[in-house]
């Protein structure tokens, strides 16, 4: 089944025995893969997608938003296949730009792992390296492990500013109304989420990440300290790190103007060099 408004491409697309919501904007240039943060719905990246001139898909993962609940409780390998197939599914046959976005870090790197032929450049936001992170606030991590949606923990600006940081009243105000969007996942899609992250880390390996890689962190995230970002542009290859200063963890939602000139920097393709690129080269 597939939708078209306002030239989007809306499916409920069926791989390996799930159905994943997924969402294409066309436009020029190297797609944009987005992975969502922990229990996110892709319409609270609305207005960060608009603002992105470029092709980006989004989806929901299984009991996400409204993707079909969970058929099978995947670790952090089998979800990167999921993802691959579903670029099947759209026909991007060339290499991609990949976006991780805390939670959705992790499946990023573990799809650049993978998936390295596919993988044009890597973009972490918000994310560390898995389990053995350095960990942020309590009483905010303790607020996001109750199942429901996001927007029953964050109503207003000041709810936002408290649990995900941030420092201005107009952009955690901005969190706020895109957290309003939020759908609660499913029993089994919160479980699955968590399941895929169980003893899951990038550390052993991600040395070996030979994919040009931009990390952007927020100075301010309650969630996922900076020290993680520098810790991976420490140890990937090739990183870049950006910090958003004030931001906290949805800085993408808090500061969209400022983060698209950054990506746009960053993906320039007259400065990109795939990781397939580089094997071709030695």
């Amino acid at each position: 089944m597939s939708v078209r408004s306002d030239a989007r491409v809306l499916e409920h697309v069926a791989i390996d025995g799930e159905r994943v919501h997924a969402v294409f904007s066309p436009g020029e240039g190297v797609p944009l893969l987005l992975c969502n943060d922990f229990v996110a719905n892709l319409e609270i990246l609305d207005d960060f997608v608009a603002a992105l001139d470029r092709p980006v898909l989004c989806f929901d993962l299984p009991g996400i938003g409204t993707s079909a609940d969970v058929g099978t409780f995947r670790r952090m390998p089998a979800l990167a296949e999921l993802v691959c197939g579903l670029l099947d599914h759209f026909e991007f046959r060339q290499p991609v730009d990949i976006m991780g976005i805390g939670w959705g870090g992790l499946l990023a790197q573990q799809f650049a792992r993978s998936h390295g032929e596919r993988t044009r450049r890597l973009i972490l936001a918000a994310t560390s390296s898995g389990q053995l992170m350095f960990p942020g606030r309590v009483a905010s991590l303790l607020r996001l492990t109750r199942p429901g949606a996001l927007a029953t923990v964050v109503r207003n600006a000041a709810q936002a500013r408290t649990l995900f940081g941030g420092r201005r009243d107009d952009e955690c105000g901005r969190v706020a109304a895109a957290m309003a969007r939020a759908i609660p996942p499913t029993r089994r899609g919160y479980a699955a989420q968590i399941y895929a992250v169980t003893g899951f880390t990038s550390l052993a390996w991600l040395a070996r990440l030979n994919v040009p890689t931009l990390v952007i962190a927020g100075d301010d995230d309650a969630i996922v300290p900076m020290v993680n970002s520098r810790t991976l542009a420490l140890v990937l290859p090739q990183a870049q790190l950006e910090i958003i200063r004030g931001g906290g963890h949805w800085f993408v939602l808090e500061r969209t103007d400022e983060v698209v000139r950054v990506l746009a920097d960053a993906l320039d393709p007259e400065y990109t060099i795939s990781a397939a690129d580089q094997e071709n080269m030695f």
